[in-house]
């Protein structure tokens, strides 16, 4: 089992992260910090980290080429059969690993995903459950979407290297973009119903533009999955249904059904 977690400057978040990871139920499998060019408190973090447990190990970029590089650079070098994605601020519950694993050696799968909560950056108050679709076909990816990088676990023979490609400047979302191309190339993804991570939501974060999210995957569905203009919009539009239909649904049940992280 291979973990990969790019880290950019992300020094208050890691030691949340790595409670999450180092105490997994299934206690066999590597960790792969790529340090994609952070500043000096970071990397310090990240070298304790990796003094304090045999199973982490850094990578380091000397610039910050962005997370979809660092990802690129996880996946070259993991060696498990399985490959975990988690980003450096968000968190995963003690037996995501065992439960997920076990999910792909039952079903005999080669891509899966779970249920995870978007949570405040801060005070940790649970915000939403997020559900992909049970199967992730190329109409479900970009009709109902929600597949989110730290519930994806994949056998490390379909990550190929270049996994995440690579987006124009000031484009995001190379992640959604590594789906399509995995669905295209004819792997179906499939979900794992159990809330098993926490996503964090900072609100200056990168990918919390939503107008520069929208213009992302327009990019991705008009170039790297050759939709037309009007395939494109009926996606964008549907998603915007079923966003507004889940965020109606999470105000009527409350956050407080919701559980939240258990570190933050």
């Amino acid at each position: 089992m291979s973990i990969v977690t790019p880290v950019y400057n992300d020094g208050r978040y890691i030691s949340a992260c790595a409670n999450s990871v180092l105490l997994q139920s299934l206690p066999d499998f590597e960790w792969l910090l790529i340090d994609d060019g952070s500043d000096i408190e970071t990397a310090t973090i990240l070298a304790d980290l990796a003094a304090s447990d045999s199973r982490i190990s850094i990578l380091t970029n000397p610039v910050s080429r962005g997370p979809a590089f660092a990802r690129n650079v996880g996946v070259a070098a993991a060696q498990g059969d399985f490959i975990a994605f988690l980003d450096a601020d968000d968190i995963w519950d003690s037996g995501k690993l065992e439960r997920q694993t076990a999910f792909m050696l039952e079903n005999n799968l080669d891509f899966s995903y779970h249920d995870y909560i978007s949570f405040e950056d801060g005070g940790g108050s649970p915000i939403a459950r997020v559900c992909g679709p049970d199967r992730l076909t190329l109409f479900s990816h970009n009709a109902r979407r929600g597949v989110g990088c730290l519930a994806v676990m994949l056998r490390r023979h379909i990550a190929k290297d270049g996994l995440f490609p690579s987006m124009p400047s000031g484009l995001v979302a190379e992640d959604f973009a590594a789906w399509a191309i995995l669905v295209k190339t004819g792997y179906k993804g499939w979900r794992l119903p159990e809330t098993l991570a926490w996503y964090r939501v900072r609100k200056r974060s990168f990918s919390s533009n939503k107008l520069r999210s929208v213009r992302s995957v327009w990019f991705i569905m008009r170039t790297l999955e050759g939709f037309s203009k009007a395939t494109s919009a009926f996606f964008l539009a549907s998603f915007a249904c079923t966003t507004i239909t889940s965020r109606i649904f999470s105000r009527l049940s409350g956050p407080r059904l919701l559980s939240a992280p258990p570190w933050y």
